[in-house]
């Protein structure tokens, strides 16, 4: 009798795909643009080109602060010469000695209005001078994983020996985005300072103005150096996007958001999550040496980030492996894999295990010669013992 057997697919995500669309035009030099929802890069251009970023770098300023003060709600006045180390050059809130506020009036301005007073005031509070607060960022950097960033101050001024990339600040923005507090600062469109003197507004309040109701929140950057900067996170259709741009060129205004719209665009547009492995779908049926039939079947639905152009039609369904099982394969063995193409593509692949362990049987020509030898043996042993019986009885 034969056996109806399912092989459950252990599935091995052998990508990231790295970039997805042939060709997206954007002015910014360097970007990297990740679908949260299966941490995939979707596009990068010049991802791990190391580059200034500006003001991008005050999320881990924020990020740091955030997490090394107890009470951000807390009152306190600034000390009238807080800001004598401050480079007079960089774009302010307009925070001044002797001003009451909360930390929280100081995170609003550092990642709404990028006030470099803000930031440098963080520091200052936190560890009583910016170059002690510094190695707190470099500390973190380092537990991150950044391997391409080194800070030298808190609020983006280029400095020879201060610089990131796209993809270290996708990191740390992911990292972020899981503080409650930092994403509620940061997907903030207007805030007011506590005292009602100070309103700040931030890249949120920007992109929607540029058509870009998906935005979710952000951080710009710009200096002469850096180039338009900016680092966002927006969400469409349940799926959530975290992108990073750089260098985009200054003389074009609000390049940095016009590049991000342009590659939110063309994914939200383009590309989905599909179905493309239904649960129970029958791949290819085997069998075991001892002719006993194996149904192969996946176990689960598998859907991808794909593009809608990509037609169920169009994929090409592929199981490499054993056809016949052999005697001394256990429970767990891979015995093969199976994979999805479209058009030569690999979009998918995940190896076969198997469900049994195939041990010693006799197929059926056999179990009849067995049958065989063994009646024959019988009817030789009663023949002999009639003969003896025989024998017994003529010498009586």
């Amino acid at each position: 009798m034969k056996k109806y057997l399912s092989i459950l697919f252990i599935f091995v995500l052998l990508f990231p795909l790295s970039i997805k669309a042939e060709s997206i035009n954007i002015n910014s030099e360097n970007a990297v643009m990740i679908n949260l929802n299966n941490n995939e890069i979707i596009y990068e251009k010049n991802k791990d080109e190391v580059i200034k970023v500006a003001s991008m770098q005050k999320v881990m300023t924020a990020l740091v602060a955030i997490e090394n003060i107890d009470n951000l709600d807390e009152s306190f006045v600034l000390d009238y010469n807080i800001f004598d180390g401050l480079d007079s050059e960089l774009a302010v809130a307009g925070f001044s000695g002797g001003d009451r506020v909360t930390y929280n009036d100081l995170l609003y301005a550092t990642l709404l209005r990028s006030g470099a007073d803000g930031a440098y005031g963080l520091a200052v509070k936190v560890s009583g001078s910016e170059a002690e607060f510094v190695k707190l960022m470099n500390k973190k950097a380092e537990e991150l994983g950044l391997r391409n960033t080194h800070f030298t101050n808190s609020t983006g001024l280029d400095d020879d020996d201060q610089f990131s990339t796209v993809y270290d600040m996708a990191i740390l923005l992911k990292y972020a985005l899981n503080n409650s507090r930092f994403k509620k600062i940061i997907s903030t469109e207007e805030y007011t300072t506590t005292n009602g003197e100070i309103t700040v507004t931030g890249p949120v309040h920007k992109a929607k103005t540029l058509g870009m109701d998906y935005f979710n929140g952000g951080k710009t950057g710009y200096t002469d150096l850096a180039g338009l900067c900016l680092m966002s996170y927006a969400s469409y259709d349940d799926v959530d996007y975290l992108l990073v741009t750089g260098r985009a060129p200054e003389s074009m205004k609000n390049q940095n958001f016009l590049d991000q719209k342009t590659l939110y665009d063309y994914f939200m547009e383009n590309y989905s999550f599909q179905t493309i492995i239904k649960k129970n779908k029958v791949i290819k049926k085997i069998k075991t040496m001892y002719d006993d039939e194996v149904t192969l079947k996946t176990s689960k639905n598998v859907s991808m980030y794909i593009n809608n152009n990509v037609f169920q039609n169009e994929l090409e369904y592929i199981y490499e492996g054993e056809d016949v099982l052999k005697r001394g394969v256990k429970k767990g063995d891979k015995i093969g894999k199976y994979i999805v193409k479209n058009k030569d593509k690999v979009l998918y692949e995940e190896d076969v295990l198997s469900p049994i362990t195939v041990k010693f049987k006799l197929k059926t020509p056999y179990k009849i010669g067995l049958i065989i030898i063994l009646v024959s043996m019988f009817i030789h042993l009663r023949l002999r013992n009639l003969r003896r019986k025989r024998r017994r009885k003529r010498r009586r």
